[in-house]
């Protein structure tokens, strides 16, 4: 952890970028198209696709915390532990956590982390939230146009979801990502040492990747880890989110026309992107 630290520091000394946000250091242990990996079956409900993926990301994500949740041999400590992270944070971003009576309070990494897997599989485990009961007789399907003319439709509803669980599993998925922001920011030179940053890169793609497709994150989720983020939307194996998707298509409308003269170009085009200071 003292490494991980005095290279935080030398990196912020030199105005680089912490190693995980550099192209070097953002490869895979897989070959492919993570869009593909992510895209619902044609006959699969959304609902039952979206549970799936719960099921699946939480999987992944936990045997990556299983990395740094286990005891060293040589400290008999976790390397996440209360001493070296006693803050849940990701970079200058500290997340607190709510107690019982809805008050904001700050707990070590370890402590709000094993308060993440604990809720999140206590939900999974929640058959009103995340329904068991299988069908005599499998649902019909609606098509889009029957869904975009019904004013009572919910994500699931066809297999039987409740109707608060977009609003549910969208939580979920916001505090899963923390958990993946403070590996990166704070374990990721553990990760390098082991040999395994791939395979956290591996995984956090493809779970972003999820997250941005089906709405389940919002910019505002994602900003701690946003160069990264960034950086494989520009190689392509990251899709636009909707929320920027949105953004280009409304500035892309305000664009004024050829005929338009200079001083209203000017005045009405889209700004350009600054650069977030943080590629390689």
């Amino acid at each position: 952890m003292q490494v991980n630290e005095q290279a935080h520091q030398s990196n912020q000394g030199t105005r680089k970028p912490p190693f995980f946000f550099r192209e070097e250091y953002a490869g895979y242990i897989v070959k492919g198209n993570f869009m593909t990996l992510a895209a619902k079956p044609h006959l699969v409900e959304e609902g039952e696709w979206m549970s799936h993926q719960i099921v699946e990301q939480n999987r992944n994500l936990s045997g990556m915390l299983k990395i740094v949740q286990e005891a060293d041999r040589s400290t008999g400590l976790p390397i996440c532990n209360e001493k070296t992270c006693p803050a849940m944070s990701a970079g200058s971003t500290t997340y607190s956590w709510m107690d019982t009576n809805r008050n904001p309070i700050n707990l070590p990494a370890p402590t709000y982390v094993k308060h993440i897997q604990t809720w999140v599989a206590g939900k999974i485990f929640d058959d009103t939230l995340f329904p068991t009961l299988t069908f005599q007789t499998p649902p019909t399907l609606p098509n889009p146009q029957q869904v975009s003319s019904d004013p009572n439709h919910w994500l699931g509803k066809t297999s039987g979801f409740p109707q608060r669980f977009e609003s549910e599993i969208k939580n979920m998925y916001k505090q899963m990502f923390r958990c993946y922001a403070h590996l990166y920011w704070s374990h990721w030179l553990d990760f390098w040492n082991l040999g395994a940053h791939r395979e956290l890169n591996t995984c956090f793609v493809h779970f972003v990747n999820v997250g941005r497709i089906f709405g389940l994150l919002s910019d505002r989720d994602t900003e701690p880890m946003q160069p990264l983020i960034d950086l494989w939307i520009r190689k392509g194996d990251l899709p636009q989110s909707k929320e920027n998707e949105s953004a280009q298509a409304s500035a892309t409308a305000s664009t004024p026309t050829a005929a338009g003269s200079a001083a209203s170009t000017a005045s009405t085009a889209p700004p350009s992107s600054g650069a977030d200071g943080s590629s390689a």
